[in-house]
């Protein structure tokens, strides 16, 4: 009986699309394929399937002077949301890679980050809190290289820095600064001067934006976009429907995937990663809490922890004892993403009744 069973047991392994294997390996040549799999997972809105759910107003300066265009251009939304994510899934691979993150080098991180930027249909357009993700990893990476050492305040002042630009993409972004702020306290003894160069850094894009609208006459528009809407209650006008919970389960699912890993976040690692992981439940804990302090309740507000989510996930799906399960959790993961995505034709198929 047991042999019976070990004979059913290795074909459907083999019969598994073993899509982790390939991203385990370092090698350059594997961005072409995570390449493909940010185009998969954008299938949807790429070929029309997926349409964006109303448009937000509340982008900055520089969104609305890249991205405008797009408004009420789903193809093209949804194609530089595509290049936006392809781009910022090597950037915090990158990270990870350069800060020892993984304890082995892979592909895991921007693999998972790609996944969770476009769980959601209202991912999967450019909109203003994905561009603001652009340059969250640069300040992480900014904050992990000041870990223990010495006349760190270029880094420090690059830390804030970043998170000022992506302000200037999303505003509410502007509150990351406090958990970029407590992740240079957390990797390194962050001392008074440095706090200083700190403000410094987050003052000086502000600045320069404003000066360059003052002399062009528009300081009050800088003024209305930037700092106006800054701090609002969310009034959480969200509508109960089926695909609503299916969301907000997926979205579940995501959260158990990371939380279930983090022993292997903190156990068995160096005092360096420990450090690194509890700087990133900073940026985890502040980018959800900036859902609350908006008017309007939009699902891609929920984007901002993502960079934090997808390193985490990585972490936890590269720790799996089994490779077998592993896969197939990835599978699983996946399997929700596109269900949710395209819920619209198969919620009828499956004659579901709410």
């Amino acid at each position: 009986m047991h042999a019976a069973f070990s004979g059913f047991y290795r074909p459907l392994r083999l019969q598994l699309p073993l899509v982790l294997s390939f991203f385990r390996s370092n090698q350059f040549f594997i961005a072409f394929l995570l390449a493909l799999y940010v185009i998969l997972v954008h299938s949807g809105a790429l070929l029309g399937y997926v349409q964006p759910v109303g448009t937000s107003t509340e982008g900055g300066l520089l969104y609305h002077a890249l991205f405008g265009w797009t408004a009420g251009q789903p193809f093209f939304a949804a194609a530089m949301a595509t290049l936006l994510v392809f781009v910022q899934a090597v950037s915090v691979n990158a990270l990870a890679d350069e800060c020892r993150l993984m304890g082995e080098r892979n592909w895991f991180p921007g693999l998972f980050y790609a996944l969770t930027v476009s769980a959601l249909p209202e991912f999967l357009f450019v909109s203003a809190p994905l561009a603001a993700l652009t340059f969250v990893p640069f300040s992480l990476w900014r904050i992990f290289n000041a870990y223990q050492k010495p006349n760190m305040t270029a880094a420090i002042f690059d830390g804030a820095l970043w998170i000022a630009v992506a302000s200037l993409f999303f505003p509410p972004v502007l509150f990351l600064s406090v958990a970029a702020f407590a992740g240079f306290g957390v990797v390194r003894v962050f001392r008074l001067n440095e706090r200083f160069v700190f403000l410094i850094g987050t003052v000086v894009p502000l600045f320069l934006a404003w000066l360059w609208y003052f002399w062009l006459n528009k300081g009050g528009e800088f003024r209305d976009i930037q700092w106006g809407n800054l701090i609002q209650w969310c009034r959480f006008g969200i509508v109960w429907e089926l695909e609503t919970f299916l969301k907000i389960g997926l979205l579940v699912l995501f959260g158990f995937g990371f939380l279930i890993g983090i022993g292997s976040q903190f156990g068995r690692k160096g005092n360096q990663t420990q450090k690194f992981v509890g700087a990133m439940y900073w940026f985890l804990a502040i980018g959800g809490l900036i859902i609350f302090f908006r008017k309007e309740w939009r699902w891609e507000n929920l984007l901002l922890p993502s960079v934090v989510i997808g390193i985490l996930l990585a972490l936890t799906f590269q720790n799996f004892r089994n490779k077998l399960w592993a896969e197939v959790w990835h599978l699983i993961f996946l399997i929700a993403v596109f269900f949710v995505q395209f819920s619209d034709y198969l919620l009828p198929i499956f004659s579901f009744q709410f």
